[in-house]
């Protein structure tokens, strides 16, 4: 059988694509191929690019077309209602019977496609791109939900078609293990993500150099990896702290390299989406065996069990960094503490919260007929 992936919000080496979905289809015998207009070029077999800035959704649409009418695939898995809407001419115009699912992981409309409009163009494009995720509800057979707050618009206008809820869970085969330091001497404190005041950066630099000024005997070491382009007038040069900037990681190699740091901040600004968002990097952070310390994000609250949250870190305030501080104060005061904690972290990643305990749901939700 072959199945198609296509993908107009997502790189084709996507971590839950190309290293776990893809992945266990191929394993299990399948023809499997990617379609994404995310980049011009790729080093993958049966990966098929294109660069889609500057081109309309119509021409999107049709290049994607022609690709399929090529490939022929039996089953498509789409990211966006844009591929969902590609997928479906394809269908149409092969005049067979193809499963088309819907994989549900990222707010449509979201912020990102009503910047820069005034007030009038942001409600007309708001209720154009709300419509198009609509449409595509109305045209695919199944869906794929990332997480709960993002599969309640379809759930409750399509009762009746198939779904399943297939998390961010890392594939913990990629996470490297290091030992537990003693971080009363050494504390590594390690973001990852856009250097921006949304994101939180500027959250977590006060902490880690509020930290480096209240725990002098303590050496702190701020690790970052910017998701997007390296731009050192970002960062702020600090007399009490040590930073360490690292551009963008392909995926294997961040696995690799998370593990090495003692504590994962993440102090984004909360507004409704980052609030009903799942973080997929928390799963990584659980896996690399480290403790969590994040913005209070309600969609962590409705994962995680209250009992998890207080063994494996903490979900804060971001904007109140002398609180912040004290909990990694504790964390550096108290090694046993902290050594529970990481333990708790990776236990529950390894036991519960790794890709292999839903990979077999995966399989099955794409066989069944």
């Amino acid at each position: 059988m072959k199945i198609g992936f296509v993908l107009t919000a997502h790189f084709p080496d996507d971590e839950r694509v190309w290293y776990q979905q893809a992945k266990a289809l191929i394993e299990r015998g399948y023809d499997v191929s990617i379609v994404s207009s995310k980049i011009e070029q790729n080093n993958y077999s049966n990966v098929f690019c294109f660069n889609d800035l500057g081109l309309s959704k119509t021409n999107v649409i049709q290049r994607i077309k022609n690709i399929l009418l090529d490939i022929q695939p039996e089953i498509i898995i789409c990211d966006n209602p844009i591929a969902v809407i590609a997928a479906k001419k394809y269908t149409t115009s092969k005049k067979a019977k193809t499963t088309l699912i819907y994989d549900v992981t990222e707010w449509y409309p979201s912020k990102i496609n009503l910047l820069n409009l005034n007030f009038l163009k942001k409600v007309i494009k708001f209720f154009t791109l709300t419509f198009l995720s609509f449409y595509a509800g109305c045209i695919v057979d199944k869906f794929i939900f990332g997480e709960y707050y993002k599969s309640r618009f379809f759930r409750f206008l399509f009762p009746c078609k198939k779904f399943i809820f297939l998390s961010y869970f890392a594939n913990i085969e990629f996470l490297k293990q290091y030992p537990i330091r003693d971080i009363s001497k050494k504390c590594e404190l390690f973001y990852a993500g856009n250097l921006t005041k949304a994101n939180g950066y500027d959250n977590i630099l006060k902490v880690a150099e509020k930290c480096a000024e209240k725990m002098p005997n303590t050496m702190f070491v701020l690790k970052v990896i910017d998701t997007q382009d390296f731009d050192i007038s970002k960062f702020e040069n600090s007399k009490k702290l040590e930073f360490q900037f690292i551009n963008k990681l392909p995926f294997l190699d961040f696995c690799k390299e998370i593990g090495q740091s003692d504590l994962f901040l993440d102090l984004r600004e909360i507004d409704f989406i980052k609030n009903h968002s799942l973080p997929i990097k928390i799963f990584y952070y659980l896996a690399a065996g480290r403790p969590v310390i994040y913005s209070d994000v309600k969609a962590i609250r409705k994962f995680f069990s209250k009992n998890e949250i207080n063994n494996f870190g903490y979900l804060v305030n971001p904007k109140n960094i002398e609180n912040i501080v004290k909990l990694i104060e504790n964390y550096v005061n108290n090694p046993d503490y902290y050594n529970k904690c990481c333990n708790f972290s990776y236990e529950i990643a390894k036991n519960k919260y790794q890709w292999k305990h839903i990979e077999q749901i995966f399989i099955d939700f794409i066989e069944d007929k």
